[in-house]
């Protein structure tokens, strides 16, 4: 095996610590053994030693990755020159994705195991809900969203995506995880966007935006 340099090294540690975190968010990690991580990634404990000492490193590193999530800030949103109904869609797709990935179980077993971690991840997603808020309140302010409370807002998301990505609430109602995305999609549109604003809406990048939340949510 050739030898990597320290970035080759921290790709591959990246990578194996996605591949982990897709089914921690499931799972949870804190009855998880090396020898499970090495079956979920398909490698050997040899090498999976040889990009990390030991469990806890690994959980620190899935935990970086979390927490590199958590502040990010789609440029999209951010980005003045494109629609608010577009940036609408965004925001959208980001709150389902945080609930995707901020799961009871997972950030249970991250507040128990590795404090500083689960502090950090916290920490991340207040310095988004605060892009998000100035996002909601400046579009209130030009008249394109009716003036709601951000903060109800994004609590509304957390609460909503949390029931509508559960396989027991979709059983229970009969409609497919992509169905219930779309009714909640027009539920913020009439909520949130004035008359003017949602009949001029183009709903055509919706289909792209909730095949992409579809597909982390079977990684």
């Amino acid at each position: 095996m050739r030898k990597l340099d320290d970035e080759q090294r921290e790709e591959m540690r990246t990578s194996y610590a996605k591949k982990l975190m897709n089914v921690m968010r499931i799972q949870g990690f804190s009855k998880m053994k090396i020898q499970d991580m090495t079956q979920l990634i398909n490698v050997s404990k040899a090498t999976l030693y040889n990009y990390f000492s030991s469990k806890e490193e690994i959980i620190q590193k899935v935990g970086e990755v979390f927490t590199d999530y958590s502040k990010e800030v789609d440029e999209t949103l951010l980005n003045k020159e494109i629609s608010y109904t577009y940036r609408f869609q965004k925001v959208f797709q980001q709150a389902a994705l945080s609930a995707i990935y901020s799961s009871e179980i997972f950030m249970r077993d991250l507040r128990q195991s590795c404090p500083d971690v689960y502090q950090e991840i916290t920490a991340g997603r207040k310095w988004r809900e605060n892009h998000i808020k100035d996002f909601y309140e400046e579009g209130i302010r030009e008249g394109v969203f009716h003036p709601v409370n951000p903060s109800l807002l994004i609590m509304q998301d957390e609460a909503a995506f949390k029931r509508l990505l559960s396989p027991a609430f979709l059983m229970e109602e009969g409609i497919s995880v992509k169905r219930a995305l779309y009714d909640y999609y027009e539920i913020k549109k009439l909520q949130l966007l004035k008359p003017e604003v949602l009949d001029a809406i183009d709903d055509r990048p919706m289909g792209d935006l909730i095949d992409y939340i579809l597909k982390k949510m079977q990684a």
